[in-house]
């Protein structure tokens, strides 16, 4: 049951509708019931490791406040990514070994079970880990009703791809009473009608453009090779934030405020600030258990470096059980490492320049590096293989620049490039504007005419040039396979 699908559409207003008209007392066991009706409908299968987590979880916390046992959460912590990494890195696992072999003229072939990965398992388990991380280190208190433990575990809004809770936001919520309020709604609605603009007339657009491109690129010019992967970077970021959009807007509708997931990251000015607003839920967490446990920054330069590649592995590993995750991950350490390396020659550089650091000159030069290299990254995360990646980059400097098929043979109708260039454009002014303030407060706070034209504009443009039919699935988002 997606965010667009017509079951969801049905099930969240009869959700918040008997929320608001229960009694205060019995909403909690109420969400709990509606999250795993939820959760059941993306797979009775996955049901049973995410109960059992549950359970793991709730005792665990109640020990460990108790006896704060740095070997009990030792073992916690090993066991969920023991069993992350049954699910999802066995197959992967095995076909190392077995190449390796090979090498050395050994013969193997695994027999190995066919394992189906639980939805969500990575977002739930991630917030079980810094659930019992934060009550061994006293930052948090173990939550001895088990509704509310088990509610901040499947909130149905985040559960399948997040944003990852925190238990010290999100726990509190449940003790209190959220009544009907009339601007959360509203609010609540606008960032998920934000969402569904995004993925309907951007991502779901742009995905077949780059489908069709990657798929062969070796058929088209350079120039549309390198649009392709340039509108893949475009691609996730609108397919994943619109997932987040949809979730804070459904939370926020029923009163709940979620973590913010994005925050204009192609606006970043270095890859390191651009992983300061992308997948923040994520990035936070890898912070909070990962770098500052191996020493952030405190032990050294070499030490710090070796801290962020070791971050950023384990982040591409996170992500998928490719090799091509794994080169996406350490590109992305590789470029902070070197941006910090090369930051005294940059600051050289623009001392003998006039730009001054807040120019636009200037803004713009790191922007457009920051989507440049990370479009080069995003193409391995892309490509199932590590020959497909390279294919894709080599056909990017060919001398033949655009192939005579033109942008119709780049997959969509040529009267859809008008509509994705319309609303591309649209996303980039919501986005240049949120640097000076929240603009759907700012619609919020308008006129009621300007708010309903700015909603009725939205809808209609989900529903007259949204991506619909054969070819696409508006159920489909790409973190929900992670």
């Amino acid at each position: 049951m997606g965010f667009l699908s017509a079951g969801y559409l049905a099930f969240f207003p009869a959700v918040a509708l008997v929320y608001f008209l229960l009694p205060g007392r019995w909403r909690n066991g109420f969400l709990l019931l509606a999250s795993w009706f939820f959760y059941l409908c993306a797979g009775v299968g996955s049901f049973p490791c995410l109960a059992l987590t549950t359970l793991l979880t709730y005792g665990l916390a109640l020990r460990l406040e108790k006896h704060p046992s740095r070997a009990l959460l030792c073992l916690a912590v090993v066991g969920f990514v023991a069993v992350l990494g049954v699910f999802k890195y066995l197959d992967f696992g095995a076909t190392l070994l077995q190449q390796a072999l090979a090498l050395v003229g050994l013969d193997w072939s695994p027999v190995l079970p066919r394992l189906l990965l639980p939805a969500g398992i990575s977002f739930y388990f991630f917030a079980a880990m810094g659930y019992l991380i934060d009550i061994y280190r006293g930052k948090a208190a173990a939550e001895r009703n088990f509704v509310k433990c088990a509610l901040f575990l499947s909130f149905f809004p985040y559960l399948l791809s997040g944003p990852i809770g925190r238990a010290g936001e999100l726990l509190p919520q449940f003790n209190g009473l959220h009544n009907y309020d009339d601007e959360a709604m509203r609010e609540g609605l606008l960032r998920f009608l934000w969402g569904a603009f995004k993925k309907l007339l951007l991502a779901d657009k742009l995905a077949v453009v780059v489908d069709t491109v990657f798929a062969a690129p070796e058929r088209f010019g350079a120039l549309q090779v390198l649009l392709a992967a340039c509108a893949f970077s475009v691609q996730i970021y609108c397919d994943f934030s619109a997932y987040s959009d949809m979730a804070v807007g459904s939370a926020r509708a029923m009163g709940f405020t979620l973590t913010e997931n994005f925050r204009t990251p192609y606006f970043a000015r270095s890859i390191a600030e651009f992983w300061r607003r992308w997948h923040i839920s994520l990035s936070s967490w890898f912070r909070d258990y990962l770098y500052i446990p191996l020493g952030g920054s405190r032990r050294g330069v070499v030490r710090k470096y070796l801290n962020v590649l070791i971050v950023f592995t384990v982040s591409g590993l996170w992500h998928g059980s490719a090799v091509t995750f794994l080169v996406w991950g350490l590109l992305n350490g590789l470029y902070q490492v070197v941006g910090a390396l090369a930051a005294p020659a940059r600051d050289r550089v623009r001392a003998v320049l006039p730009l001054r650091e807040d120019g636009l000159l200037l803004r713009l030069w790191q922007m457009g590096w920051v989507f440049g290299l990370a479009t080069l990254a995003w193409v391995f995360f892309e490509c199932p293989t590590i020959p497909a990646a390279l294919a894709v980059l080599r056909n990017m400097v060919k001398p033949v620049l655009w192939d005579v098929g033109g942008l119709s043979a780049m997959g969509l109708a040529p009267q859809e490039f008008p509509v994705l260039a319309l609303a591309l454009a649209l996303l980039v002014a919501v986005d240049a504007l949120s640097q000076k303030g929240d603009v759907a407060q700012g619609v919020l706070k308008a006129p009621w005419w300007q708010r309903w034209l700015v909603y009725l504009a939205l809808l209609l443009a989900v529903v007259i040039f949204g991506s619909y039919g054969t070819g696409y699935d508006a159920q489909s988002f790409i973190y929900g396979q992670f």
